[in-house]
């Protein structure tokens, strides 16, 4: 655990001093209504400290009362409040507690099968707040693996407002949406390239190219991981000499469109882990060089069909970071799960049995489910 600890502690110390900064978190043993991951507490600071205008883009909300609290004395003392978040074309919510959310700001949805599954804040026309990380118990609460970015830079808070206005301001969601990628963007200290799905075509115009020019390693902690061309161009970059390392969250590894099993069967490392809590997750460490991080997860949907954003940060101090962290994860997770995989709700996934989640989405939760007796 003493790992663990300085991992996490240098992440928020770089915070202190650069523009771009990666926040992290190892999976709590249970969800918590409490905010307690780094990134959580930074997006309470950064609410806290908001002085005219917060835009979000979220999939909704669970619990995190500390969160909603910091965003309802935003609002009073004279902050304009505005989000975007996920229904089903009936206008229901998949969390529970969405409906606060409408209550006290200014609240649009998307109302379509397909969903907008961003994870995103704008502060004050200049911050972002951004990544794989539901506001949720099982989010920033912290029972899950999960990473997010805060950027301090006009021009990305202003790309991102953009996008933000044609669900919010246009009501148009999905390929109604006009395209705004962005390539190479300079900021104080990295490059910065921005991707949005449905439009955008992440895969092909940002991801593919980082990988067939890979040269030591692709280190990938990720939720699911379907996509086919993906899948192939990872086992030429390991046929080349790329050394591969893969964390999947074990209940995508139940998913019968998984790549895993190919990629085990071409000598690539994958673990399946036994957390408890999701690997949740959508990213990629490269050659020390570059961080791929967001909401959108490596399957077809989440390229083509979802709202999602995607960063590919070019930064070797982050990345030398991110893969720090990824590396412990791994180390703690036992060498058998290379070869088999974890049952996401069972006794040999941490206390998945006692959460009170359906981890592998069966229809039975705890000791209710067959894997937990």
């Amino acid at each position: 655990m003493r790992n663990i600890i300085v991992v996490v502690f240098i992440f928020l110390h770089v915070s202190l001093f650069a523009k771009e900064n990666l926040y992290v978190h190892f999976p709590n043993e249970l969800p918590s209504i409490k905010t307690q991951t780094s990134f959580g507490i930074e997006l309470i600071r950064l609410i806290s400290n908001a002085k005219s205008e917060i835009k979000f883009a979220i999939y909704g909300l669970r619990g995190q009362e500390e969160i909603l609290q910091a965003l309802i004395l935003a609002k009073k003392r004279g902050v304009i409040i505005q989000g975007v978040v996920d229904s089903d074309p009936h206008g229901e919510n998949y969390y529970d507690d969405t409906h606060l959310l409408y209550e006290h700001f200014d609240i649009k949805t998307d109302k379509i099968s397909y969903i907008m599954h961003n994870k995103f804040f704008i502060f004050d026309d200049k911050i972002l707040w951004s990544g794989s990380a539901n506001l949720s118990d099982t989010g920033t609460g912290g029972y899950n693996a999960n990473n997010v970015a805060v950027i301090e830079d006009e021009k990305i808070a202003s790309i991102y407002e953009e996008e933000f206005d044609q669900m919010f301001k246009k009501e148009k969601f999905n390929n109604k949406k006009r395209e705004l990628s962005h390539k190479d963007i300079k900021t104080d200290d990295s490059i910065i390239s921005i991707f949005f799905s449905p439009k955008s075509n992440t895969y092909e115009e940002g991801i593919k190219e980082l990988i067939e020019n890979a040269k030591s390693y692709i280190y990938i902690p990720i939720f699911y991981l379907t996509h086919e061309d993906l899948a192939q161009q990872l086992i030429k970059a390991h046929k080349r000499g790329v050394e591969i390392k893969i964390i999947l969250d074990a209940t995508a590894a139940r998913n019968k469109y998984s790549k895993h099993k190919l990629l085990r069967e071409e000598g690539i490392e994958v673990k399946v882990e036994n957390f408890g809590g999701k690997m949740h997750a959508k990213s990629m460490i490269i050659d020390d060089t570059y961080i791929i991080s967001g909401s959108m997860n490596f399957t077809k949907a989440g390229n083509a069909k979802n709202d999602e954003n995607t960063l590919i940060i070019k930064n070797q101090k982050l990345a030398k970071e991110y893969r720090a962290y990824f590396m412990n994860l791994w180390r703690h997770i036992p060498r058998r799960y290379l070869h088999v995989d974890a049952n996401a709700e069972s006794i040999e996934s941490g206390k998945s049995c006692e959460d009170g989640i359906d981890n592998d989405f069966d229809g039975k939760k705890d000791k209710k489910d067959d894997a937990c007796k």
